[in-house]
């Protein structure tokens, strides 16, 4: 009976690795829980000499350790030790890549693919249904709604964390249309999916998430006319410039969103603490301290303290932060160039790295080349839905192209 349980545990934790991918756009809490009782059931499995040769041969299990790792590192040189151990906890999944890329199963990824996007399914329903809630029929009772901010519609998390999920899924599902489906319901069914996502994205207030869509909507288009470059950038602008120009007149809060964002880039310095003068601030300051201190950084634990520092001292008039909101100020000011190499490694080299032409190519792209882009405007690594996403992304689709060599 113990080896016909040990037999199945395989099946039992992939099925737990698609839960996760279902719980991406939700609450994060469970997402622990279940990757707890998938780490006993590893090690119930055994198989750790197998196991172990699998990640050996696997660049991505060195890359994410190391940058986990580094951080882990800068705790020898951090003062405020109890805000570094907080930062290094926020890095936690990179230190889970390893359970996950050998939990996952190649045969299983359309379903892990499967199960995000039905959550992401379910949420999009949800905020819709609470955006008619906020701007049409005010009598509807209440719907889940985050509470972040008044104009939040993100039933789960706030418009920071949802909007990158949903840049992803609307990636996916225009990708599935297009790339995957020979039958005409699915590829219908895709097509719905990624209008819904695009709707979503538009109303759901996060700049970052559409940057981040809009970039690899440009990347599905040159992926789609791979062989004609011309054409593809051509399309690929008029695309993007057709759907901001459709949300800009379609909805009111993305126009007001967008009017806002340009009115503090061009006047930040007599915006006090408006949104996008905090972040240009953050990043002026931030480099600052990145250069007191290049090689090493100033550890996990003392950001807010130098920048406090670095704040009153030359924007006194803008509020105090913890997180310069870009990924790759972070990791320079936290562990110098040394976090700047490791950060580099892990988004670059995916990227950059040629899997095999089994249908799931353009997607290994499409997932570091949107956290290439939306890490510009927060750090999202250390964000736990978000780190999350990218791990899950990394080790399925990076399992499924290692399972036929390993």
């Amino acid at each position: 009976m113990w080896q016909s349980f040990r037999a199945r545990i395989a099946d039992i934790n992939s099925w737990l690795l698609t839960a996760l991918f279902f719980l991406i756009p939700t609450q994060i809490a469970p997402a622990y829980i279940l990757t707890a009782l998938m780490l006993i059931l590893w090690l119930l499995e055994g198989r750790f000499t197998e196991k172990l040769r699998i990640l050996r041969v696997e660049p991505l299990t060195w890359i994410f350790i190391a940058y986990y790792g580094v951080y882990l590192l800068s705790m020898l040189w951090t003062t405020d030790t109890i805000w570094g151990w907080r930062m290094v906890g926020k890095q936690t999944f990179f230190l889970l890549f390893p359970l996950y890329f050998t939990v996952a199963q190649r045969r299983d990824l359309a379903r892990y693919i499967a199960a995000f996007l039905l959550g992401i399914a379910m949420c999009e329903v949800l905020a819709y249904y609470n955006w008619v809630h906020l701007n049409i029929w005010h009598d509807l009772p209440d719907g889940i709604r985050a509470q972040k901010s008044t104009e939040d519609t993100a039933p789960f998390v706030d418009r920071i964390m949802y909007a990158p999920a949903l840049a992803l899924a609307g990636y996916l599902a225009g990708y599935r249309a297009i790339f995957s489906c020979f039958e005409k319901r699915w590829r219908i069914l895709y097509s719905v999916l990624f209008v819904s996502t695009v709707g979503n994205l538009i109303f759901s207030g996060g700049r970052a998430g559409l940057v981040g869509f809009l970039a690899v909507l440009a990347l599905l288009v040159f992926q789609r006319f791979s062989r004609r470059p011309v054409f593809a950038a051509v399309a690929a602008l008029a695309i993007v410039c057709l759907v901001m120009a459709a949300g800009y007149m379609a909805n009111n809060y993305f126009r007001e969103r967008i009017d806002t964002a340009v009115d503090q880039v061009l006047h930040y310095e007599n915006r006090t603490n408006s949104s996008v003068g905090l972040r240009i601030t953050y990043a002026t300051n931030a480099w600052r301290i990145f250069t007191s201190s290049p090689l090493i950084g100033i550890g996990a634990g003392d950001y807010p303290t130098e920048y406090k520092k670095m704040n009153d001292r030359y924007s006194p008039q803008w509020e105090p932060a913890w997180n310069p909101h870009n990924q790759y100020l972070l990791a320079l000011t936290s562990v110098g160039l040394l976090g700047g190499v490791a950060l580099l490694f892990t988004l670059g080299y995916p990227a950059c790295r040629r899997g095999p032409p089994d249908g799931w190519d353009g997607v290994r792209v499409a997932v570091p080349v949107l956290f290439i882009t939306i890490c510009l405007f927060e750090s999202y690594l250390m964000r736990s839905n978000t780190s999350m996403m990218y791990v899950l992304f990394s080790a399925a689709l990076w399992r499924k192209a290692r399972e036929s060599t390993v």
